[in-house]
């Protein structure tokens, strides 16, 4: 007579080896550096989370000025691991857009031996250039929310790679960035609610890279007009799934995907999800039109 195995057994072997992987990883993770996320010499893109300032700066001198104190910004920079005709490439990119660019913060008046002193200074703060950045911010429009924008990255998204996680390069810079900022972002702020919470304005790209970590479409705009907000329950399901479908894809992917598993499992799902009903019915309450400021001219 055979043995029967019950159809919820696969589900809860499943949920036990997560937990097992995630115990490792979060001692195995108590010697990381401050600052820095998760990630294997073997991955390409190595995050930095909070970025140094002079980083975000050599990407764009325009960011990074008049920021919120509680800002945090997140550098994705080439690791080791990639073929020294890559990293030149971006050097001589990095090079050209920052001759063509216009520096924001530097006077009319100010004298030359000024300009040179300053530029020795920004070099000096920071000596790479990052391929991507993002920024998570407190909103100003909703309370005890934040704003995840400002994602951007130098390389070709046209360029794609079977290899890389989401198809290519580009994509794959932006998702370490994503997951790093969740990681700071659950680490720092424990007590505050996370379902919700997080709010995004997506593009084309950056929506689908969202979606398969949890983020979800609004059903009603909001003052500050954001396409996603983040979900506690799909961002578990959608992190659990990564940390074993993503094995393939880079050692840090995946190792990254347990850390967010463990740091959402500490979460009280009830209180959590209870918080985002009466934010969202205080939100219904005010009964904003995105659109009344171009009604009145119809």
């Amino acid at each position: 007579m055979g043995i029967q195995v019950s159809p919820s057994r696969p589900i809860k072997l499943l949920q036990c080896f997560i937990f097992f992987l995630t115990t490792i990883n979060v001692d195995s993770l108590a010697t990381q550096p401050q600052g820095e996320a998760t990630f294997s010499l073997f991955d390409r893109f190595r995050p930095s989370c909070p970025a140094d300032i002079g980083s975000i700066q050599r990407f764009d001198s325009s960011l990074a000025t008049g920021d919120d104190p509680d800002t945090v910004w997140i550098a994705i920079f080439r690791s080791s691991n990639n073929k020294p005709s890559v990293i030149v490439k971006d050097e001589f990119m990095n090079a050209m857009r920052m001759a063509t660019n216009i520096p924001t913060d530097r006077t009319i008046t100010e004298s030359k031996d000024e300009r040179i002193e300053n530029t020795s200074n920004s070099v000096m703060e920071s000596t790479e250039t990052p391929v991507a950045v993002a920024r998570l911010t407190p909103s100003q429009d909703l309370k005890n929310c934040w704003v995840l924008d400002k994602m951007r990255c130098v390389i070709k998204k046209e360029e794609t790679n079977a290899d890389c996680d989401g198809g290519s390069e580009h994509t794959e810079a932006l998702c370490v960035a994503i997951d790093a900022i969740l990681m700071h972002h659950l680490t720092n702020h424990k007590e505050a609610s996370f379902d919700g919470a997080i709010r995004t304005k997506a593009t084309l790209v950056s929506g689908k890279i969202l979606e398969d970590r949890g983020f979800k479409e609004v059903s009603t705009l909001s003052k500050d007009m954001a396409s996603h907000t983040c979900s506690l329950d799909a961002c578990m399901e959608n992190y659990a799934n990564r940390a074993v479908s993503t094995s393939a894809k880079g050692a840090g992917s995946r190792e990254r995907a347990i850390e967010i598993c463990s740091l959402l499992g500490q979460i009280d799902r009830e209180k959590d999800l209870k918080a985002s009903n009466d934010f969202n019915s205080a939100n219904d309450e005010e009964d904003y039109d995105p659109w009344a400021g171009i009604k009145k001219f119809l």
